[in-house]
């Protein structure tokens, strides 16, 4: 009695309606298939249900599996019903590959270090997609209304700026498959890169000019949406470094060594904690031996995104392992 499970089947020509009733829960058919896309699933979806006697939606992908106690881990958050929380998501198959290992020990600083750190101090933990609760106020007061190509840096941006507060779950556990090789994860990738700076662009005024957060939230909020993954981070302040050894002449060449050094020092003391708390941290460190191959393929891969950054259309990621 205390929660409700409906399932969007989204323009699905297979069993999925059947499947998720015979597994007892709720399903909405939605055919739409000029406006396909998560966002304009959840929209409509939202429109259909009465969210008064509730007090939060929880968004989760269906190739997702939730651990116990997660519902418990959000209510230990109440009230819900005007703010937001962030689930912990992390690779179901973190073991499986060099690149799964890579991506888990990204996830285990986001997550084990980043949010807490952020929660901690009172900033808003940015929301990813997959383990987004949200409060039912926020929803009825107007519906859902963000459907870019990644609704998630939307809601956060959007949610940033009017002074919403974004909490993080940390024992509210959800796990999926993270595409084990480079081929399968360049569409998500993709439409990660370009849809932050989509919203930056379309909220940076926004975050600016809010009267109802400080300026410790705005160069908060303005980094996430600015900044680069963990690995391009890497390989901008490498280059970057190399060069100014190259070609200029120190002390100039060592201020931009020490520079490079300092960016990364942040990054390089999570690793190092999560490596710590990892259950195999050796066979993680090896894979790290793919690193540099990773950070060419995340190179091109960004620059392809970036002369492509005028196309909006919203791609689902294929993900291996479905059942």
């Amino acid at each position: 009695a205390l929660r409700r499970i409906v399932v969007i089947a989204d323009n699905c020509s297979d069993q999925t309606a059947d499947l998720a009733r015979a597994a007892g829960a709720e399903c909405l058919e939605r055919t739409a298939p000029t406006e396909g896309g998560k966002p304009r699933a959840l929209a409509w979806a939202i429109e259909q249900l009465d969210l008064s006697a509730w007090d939060a939606c929880v968004v989760i992908d269906a190739d997702t599996v939730v651990t116990s106690g997660f519902a418990r881990a959000l209510a230990a958050l109440m009230p819900l019903r005007n703010r937001a929380v962030q689930a912990y998501f992390g690779p179901m198959n973190e073991m499986e590959t060099g690149l799964t290992r890579l991506a888990g020990v990204l996830a285990r600083v986001r997550y084990e270090v980043t949010y807490p750190l952020k929660a901690r101090v009172g900033l808003n933990c940015p929301l990813t997609g997959n383990g987004m609760c949200l409060g039912a106020g926020m929803l009825a007061d107007g519906g859902w209304r963000h459907f870019s190509i990644t609704e998630n840096w939307e809601l956060y941006a959007d949610y940033t700026a009017r002074g919403i507060p974004i909490d993080y779950a940390r024992d509210a556990l959800l796990r999926s498959h993270e595409a084990p090789t480079m081929g399968q994860g360049a569409t998500q990738r993709n439409r990660w890169m370009a849809g932050r700076l989509h919203v930056l662009g379309d909220y940076w005024r926004a975050l600016a000019s809010s009267t109802r957060i400080g300026l410790a939230q705005k160069l908060d909020a303005f980094a996430e949406l600015a900044g680069l993954s963990p690995v391009l981070h890497v390989v901008i302040a490498l280059t970057l470094a190399a060069l100014a050894s190259l070609l200029l002449a120190s002390p100039l060449s060592l201020i931009f060594l020490w520079a490079a050094a300092a960016s990364l020092l942040p990054l390089t003391l999570s690793v190092l904690i999560v490596l710590a708390r990892h259950p195999e941290p050796w066979r993680t460190v090896a894979a790290f031996g793919i690193l540099p191959f990773y950070a060419v393929w995340r190179a091109l891969t960004a620059a392809r995104t970036l002369f492509s950054l005028n196309d909006r259309t919203w791609r689902k990621t294929e993900r291996p392992g479905r059942v």
